[in-house]
């Protein structure tokens, strides 16, 4: 079962990306503000999870009248609400996630998202933004990531103390290389073969980001 989480962070064109994604997912969930987006998006999701401090009681109201399922939590709590909503999609039974609306904003809130889809990495985190695409790579759950746009940036950072990456079909090519936390060996790199390109992790945690370039995303492949 896969789910789309929308988070309360949405950057220009969320709400359009939302509408074009939400039909191909077995299961909606609004994280907390990210109700608005939905709300904007035309899309009623499945799940409503949060402490509500950023969505006004009149659409949680709307969403409860349409019933939506609702989990309400204390504001003063020591999990994000994306953390709470990926606990909550485990427990539907969900196997594979998108994260959208998520990294806009402040720096602080980014980099904890980011924090909850690495320890997520049971869930196969995906982010799609309007601007951005973004993996969460281990050995045991999502070893790779297959990319295409010839001429696309792709940066990989070890969100670990170390990964192992591998990278090919790009112009600075990796082979089983050692990047240390957040190190800048991987950042900037492109995708020069026009088949394709992969980012393989042997070890460690890996983040794999590609923001459009010359109006070429790079789109993972099954």
């Amino acid at each position: 079962m896969n789910a789309l989480l929308v988070c309360a962070s949405p950057g220009p064109g969320s709400a359009e990306l939302v509408g074009r994604m939400a039909s191909s997912y077995d299961l909606v969930i609004a994280v907390d503000g990210g109700g608005s987006v939905c709300t904007e998006a035309g899309v009623v999701p499945d799940l409503l999870v949060g402490d509500f401090d950023s969505l006004p009681s009149a659409e949680v109201d709307r969403f409860v009248a349409h019933g939506v399922k609702t989990l309400a939590y204390p504001a003063d709590k020591e999990q994000t609400d994306l953390a709470l909503a990926l606990d909550e999609a485990r427990r539907q039974g969900v196997d594979t996630v998108t994260i959208t609306a998520a990294s806009s904003g402040r720096l602080d809130h980014t980099l904890a998202v980011v924090g909850a889809l690495a320890t997520a990495s049971d869930l196969r985190p995906t982010l799609r933004e309007p601007d951005l695409s973004a993996w969460i790579l281990t050995p045991s759950w999502r070893p790779s990531v297959r990319l295409k746009g010839s001429g696309a940036t792709v940066s990989v950072f070890a969100l670990t103390a170390n990964a192992t990456v591998s990278a090919t079909g790009f112009r600075w090519p990796l082979t089983e290389a050692t990047l240390g936390s957040l190190s800048s060996l991987g950042i900037s790199n492109l995708i020069t073969d026009a088949a394709g390109a992969m980012v393989l992790v042997d070890d460690g945690v890996a983040l794999v980001l590609s923001p459009r370039v010359d109006r070429a995303p790079a789109v993972e492949q099954p």
